[in-house]
């Protein structure tokens, strides 16, 4: 039969508190720095994760406005020259331009 047990001397319940403290002190240690899955490591995934969402909504957005774009351009007579006009210098048949801004060196004739 087992001998019944004695309770802890001062010394063994301090040894006991300093085990119990160091093994909690690694554990937390091992939970915080683990390799491949710590919490540090597991807050960084969270910020770039979340960095790459808030990227993807730009994206998303922009690629609504290029989308709307494009319909504009295959659909849109009207909005096609206008743009035809203001980017490319495009006149319809008939029509002159005045150009109205100040004179440079290039544009002055010789007197």
């Amino acid at each position: 039969m087992a001998s019944p047990s004695r309770p802890l001397t001062g010394y063994e319940k301090r040894r006991l508190r300093q085990i119990i403290v160091v093994v909690i002190v690694l554990v937390l240690l091992w939970v915080l720095f683990a390799p491949g899955g710590g919490y540090l490591q597991y807050r960084r995934l969270q910020k770039e994760i979340d960095t790459l969402v808030r990227e993807n909504m730009v994206l998303e957005e922009q690629n609504g406005l290029l989308r709307q774009e494009i319909n504009r351009l295959q659909r849109d007579e009207a909005y096609l020259e206008e743009l035809a006009r203001k980017k490319y210098g495009l006149l319809r048949k008939n029509e002159e331009v005045f150009d109205f801004g100040p004179a440079t060196p290039s544009n002055r004739k010789k007197e």
